[in-house]
């Protein structure tokens, strides 16, 4: 008889992560039914505290109706400064024209032909091409192109780019003259001007707009007319714009008035000024005590969002910490490779029995436990095999046995199946009269316990292991 333990490589159980995080995705809706749990419950806590929060204000024990009316017009004012000003300075920050030197400003200029169309469809393909460029649509194709120069807000894009066409009378307007239209030519001209922080921004967002316009072509074809649109030249340059200049100290001599008139409105403030103040800075609300108390109630979903985006990922959060103690705190044998790497009896396979599994994946699994089976019983030279397990069988693992055990009297080899090996005192004398067993587990289910039991048992009666299969 063999040494206890015999049949292990190793007593240590090793926690595989990939296994632990591949386990919590195939988990992914219990994980989501306690996130959506947790974010309803915290949802409902965010909504009840500021419930009470609000009630106290209606009330008149809350901060605000401890203000005069004065105060509170003095407050919402200050708050609105501060939007305004918080506005200012996202622009100042994130605006190409603000960026810029006013004395070097680099600019490329296209020159647009559009002929070959028909005279009274003309004005409407002008204006298509001028209406995308200017209005916005070319703007959402540049920041579609994912390219770096292009990562900005549409209206940060739009304050770089502009279209024009000249005329007789004005040479920066866009409108078409009507002695133009009725001209026996049916061709025209239009500029696109757009705007970089040096030459090489201003000479890449040109490359940029023509493959746009180039592709937007197309559309302008199908919608206004047949027309040829050719790139005639292009120029990039460095120019002196005093209105730029102009437009830069307005909007930075705005700024720090707004911040220092700020500051002195705030230094004045009581101690409940400032709470107010605290609590509504950054919100755009009216004069007012009514109009405070209704910005409270408009501001309740929001702040209840945040309870329950915070809860949802709470749940997700308390959901891994639970599977993962349990994934690394429980008895049972967790997956195929770590039956390969404890145990030293051959291990054919495991087959999946999973609803969403192919079955012709399922199918190949058998064909390869049994080829592998079917090997081993002739090297043994076993006829006889007798597939036990130590728990009650489902249909699917009865009817994938039956099949297996079909296919492996073909080979003459019989196979008998005994369900609760360990319990069953009938399941024990046909193991003894078979001499040889195939270990039936299930992955989740059998414990190394279970295992070490069954071994025992069959080298204590002289029962030869031919091996294992797992159900998974």
């Amino acid at each position: 008889m063999e040494s206890y333990n015999s049949w292990k490589r190793t007593e240590d159980i090793e926690i595989n992560l990939a296994e632990l995080l591949l386990g919590l995705c195939m988990k992914w809706k219990q994980a989501l039914a306690c996130a959506l749990v947790f974010a309803v419950l915290a949802g409902g806590y965010g909504w009840l505290k500021n419930r009470s929060s609000m009630q106290k204000v209606e009330s008149g024990t809350g901060v605000d109706d401890e203000l005069t009316e004065e105060e509170l017009q003095a407050v919402a004012a200050a708050v609105e400064l501060e939007n305004e000003t918080n506005g200012l300075k996202e622009y100042i920050e994130n605006s190409v024209l603000m960026q810029i030197d006013p004395y070097h400003k680099n600019k490329a200029v296209l020159l647009y032909s559009v002929d070959g169309a028909q005279r009274r469809e003309l004005q409407q393909i002008i204006e298509s091409y001028l209406t995308f460029i200017v209005n916005g649509g070319v703007a959402d194709a540049l920041k579609e192109s994912g390219k770096g120069e292009w990562d900005m807000d549409k209206p940060y894009i739009a304050e770089v780019l502009s279209a024009y066409q000249r005329t007789y009378t004005s040479p920066y307007q866009i409108t078409v003259d009507k002695s133009f239209e009725e001209a026996p030519v049916a061709e025209a001209l239009f500029y696109v001007e757009i705007i970089g922080k040096n030459a090489e921004m201003a000479d890449n967002l040109a490359l940029d707009m023509q493959q746009v316009l180039q592709k937007h072509h197309e559309t302008v074809e199908r919608k206004a007319g047949n027309h040829k649109l050719e790139l005639l030249g292009s120029e990039i340059n460095a120019v002196s714009d005093n209105g730029l200049q102009t437009l830069q100290h307005d909007k930075k001599a705005a700024l720090t008035a707004n911040l220092s008139s700020l500051k002195g409105m705030t230094e004045s403030f009581t101690s409940g000024q400032m709470a107010v103040f605290e609590k509504f800075a950054g919100r755009e609300i009216e004069h007012g005590k009514e109009n405070i108390n209704e910005a409270v109630t408009d501001s309740s979903p929001g702040f209840g969002m945040k309870y329950m985006f915070g809860g949802f990922a709470g749940g997700v959060l308390l959901y891994s910490c639970i599977f993962g103690c349990l994934y690394l705190f429980q008895n049972k044998v967790k997956s195929a490779e770590e039956i390969r790497r404890i145990y030293t009896f051959p291990f054919y396979g495991s087959i999946s029995l999973k609803n969403n599994w192919k079955v012709q994946n399922r199918n190949q699994e058998k064909k390869q436990i049994l080829n592998y089976l079917r090997i081993a019983c002739k090297k043994r030279k076993i006829t006889k095999l007798c597939a036990a397990s130590g728990f009650f069988l489902n249909d699917q693992e009865k009817e994938c046995l039956e099949n297996m055990t079909e296919q492996l009297q073909l080979w003459g080899i019989d196979m008998v199946i005994a369900e609760n090996a360990m319990a069953d005192t009938s399941v024990s004398d046909v193991l003894a009269n078979e001499g040889n067993v195939l270990m039936l587990c299930r992955i989740g289910t059998t414990t190394y316990q279970m295992v070490d039991e069954e071994m025992m048992f069959y080298l204590g009666n002289d029962i030869a292991v031919a091996g294992a299969v797992a159900f998974q």
